[in-house]
């Protein structure tokens, strides 16, 4: 359980008798917060929650919003711009966070957007905070896109989507690699974050889908896609989840954090899970930071293992069974 649920749940007396949504709910145990009729919002598909969305839709019912502190401030941003397009009379908001971990910055911003902005708790290295929400312009995920120019191809970014706004270098580095080996017929983008793989995969002649643990990135490759008249499927999954048969190819380019914490967990499990998803021939397409474990998984899960595209970062590997 992470320390700022841990923070809300012991707010008993505040939440009884209260109609509540949690937005952008990065723990599963948030469901359980003692409200007397709680709703769950995630971009996360594995937090499992009443919406998996990249915005919120607030109930007819809710006289509560509390937002655990996203990671990215444009996020932030976004999230409290939606939120108060939503209301047609002053809301209450809870802001909560890791006291080291941009609070400060996040009370700032809810500023702009709230008043009677007021400490409620501090425990567990979080602080609470609680405001009103003022009413503002309705937003929609478009009014906040931004372009991203990919050869002949637009990606459409979306705030909270990996490296928005901008192609990552580790993309750039494995979109180069492939320019030279494009693979064929069925292709797995998998974290396909603003669709930049996928849309070049596409226009490549690949039948492609896409799937990624953010609602946010789904929607910003569905555009992406649309956008360039494309053809794809594009799914939300844990990894591999919401995927079937076997691919000639799965290309990723892998988190290594999981919210806030440094992790190489996921890429493990992408790495180590990806021989079942293969044709017999199949390879797998990573980039990944050259300081980064990966290469004792990938020599264990596949016959052979080869450094595609390399610098002073990143490293392109492509293994197959």
């Amino acid at each position: 359980m992470e320390n700022s649920t841990q923070l809300l749940r012991r707010q008993e007396q505040l939440l009884a008798g209260r109609r509540a949504l949690v937005v952008e709910a990065n723990d599963p145990a948030l469901a359980a917060l003692p409200a007397e009729q709680l709703y769950v919002h995630a971009d996360d598909y594995t937090v499992g929650a009443h919406q998996w969305a990249p915005l919120p839709t607030l109930p007819d019912d809710v006289d509560l919003v509390i937002l655990p502190l996203p990671k990215a401030a444009e996020r932030l941003e976004l999230l409290l711009r939606a939120l108060a397009g939503a209301v047609d009379a002053p809301l209450e908001l809870w802001l909560v966070g890791p006291a080291k971990g941009g609070i400060r910055g996040g009370v700032t911003r809810l500023s702009r957007f709230a008043d009677e902005v007021t400490l409620v708790d501090s425990a567990r290295h979080c602080k609470l905070y609680r405001a009103l929400l003022r009413p503002g312009p309705a937003l929609t995920l478009e009014d906040v896109a931004s372009w991203i120019e990919v050869g002949d191809l637009r990606v459409v970014s979306y705030p909270g989507v990996f490296s928005h706004g901008r192609l990552d270098e580790g993309t750039a580095l494995l979109l180069d690699a492939l320019a030279e080996g494009l693979p064929r017929g069925k292709v797995l983008d998998m974290g396909c974050g603003a669709g930049a793989l996928s849309a070049t995969l596409a226009h490549g002649g690949c039948h492609v889908t896409a799937t990624d643990v953010s609602a946010t990135a789904v929607a910003a490759t569905t555009a992406t896609l649309e956008g360039n008249h494309l053809q794809g499927k594009v799914v939300g999954g844990d990894l591999y989840d919401g995927v079937a048969g076997r691919y000639q190819a799965v290309i990723t380019n892998p988190p290594f954090h999981d919210g806030r914490e440094r992790t190489t967990a996921i890429a493990r499990r992408l790495i180590e899970q990806a021989p079942d998803h293969l044709e017999g021939d199949g390879a797998l397409w990573m980039v990944a930071n050259r300081e980064l474990p990966y290469v004792q998984w990938l020599d264990g899960a596949f016959k052979h293992v080869q450094v595609m595209r390399e610098t002073n970062r990143f490293r392109v590997y492509r293994a197959v069974r």
